[in-house]
């Protein structure tokens, strides 16, 4: 790609040369008082990707992740409750694995199954409490003889 002088050719360049190479097809950069000289691309707004490349597998990025998000509090407070207080973190995992599968039709059953086993956890430590304390105070008290 010389000229006859054995100079470089400009492929770039303007002209009879430019506009028969294999580089016309690109646009020409003409600054103007909008742009300053930099170029200006037509790109749509919708496209994220190179075109012909698969976009990348994951959740959709519409209105579902708020019910994608319930779903996940409801799990992270399932696990609590397996733990901590489940009397009051367990029914509330439950309530927001309701609610994202009603509202968001979000799939939640890790959040139900996780607080419903906290809260059954919960009432049953509360059961076995209330009776240890049924069986404190109900077993009469035993004099010991006075010779010992």
């Amino acid at each position: 790609m010389t000229t006859p002088n054995n100079e470089p050719r400009n492929p770039y360049a303007t002209g009879q040369q430019g506009q028969n190479s294999q580089y016309s097809q690109y646009p020409q950069y003409q600054g103007n008082a909008q742009n300053q000289g930099y170029p200006q691309y037509q790109q749509s707004p919708y496209q994220h990707h190179q075109p012909g490349y698969p976009g990348y597998p994951g959740y959709p990025a519409g209105p579902n992740m708020a019910g994608i998000q319930m779903a996940q509090t409801s799990m992270v407070l399932g696990i609590l409750s397996i733990f901590f207080i489940g009397i009051i973190l367990g029914p509330l995992a439950i309530a927001k694995a309701n609610r994202a599968e009603r509202e968001f039709n979000t799939p939640a059953t890790a959040g139900k199954i996780t607080g419903w086993i906290g809260l059954i956890l919960a009432l049953g430590w509360v059961a076995y409490v209330a009776f240890m304390i049924l069986v404190v105070f109900s077993v009469p008290a035993v004099s010991t003889p006075q010779g010992f």
